[in-house]
């Protein structure tokens, strides 16, 4: 009975963690559209997604005057893609 009741508590301690992991955002490409044009695709990947969708934070040029701040969503496979205007060619992401 002891046995049962610690695996029990083990399960529910790793149900819990999983429930409070922070999913984690990748970008994968950072691409200027043309050449001497300001924009460019942004495309990355959410793992360890708690929903779907899931809402991602974009900011641009983040360390300039005034950053940019975009936001979009991630579908079940976890892959999104946006078009920024980009001064410094410079982002980061989070997932909400």
């Amino acid at each position: 009975m002891r046995s049962l009741k610690s695996i029990l508590a083990l399960a529910l301690l790793s149900l819990s963690a999983m429930a409070f992991a922070a999913p984690s955002v990748k970008i994968d490409s950072y691409t200027y559209t043309g050449q001497g044009l300001r924009t460019a695709e942004l495309c990355g990947t959410v793992s360890d997604m708690t929903t779907s969708p899931t809402f991602v934070q974009i900011t641009v040029d983040e360390s300039s005057k005034q950053p940019a701040i975009y936001n979009t969503l991630a579908g079940p496979s976890g892959k999104f893609c946006v078009v920024v205007v980009t001064y410094r060619g410079t982002a980061i992401v989070k997932a909400l």
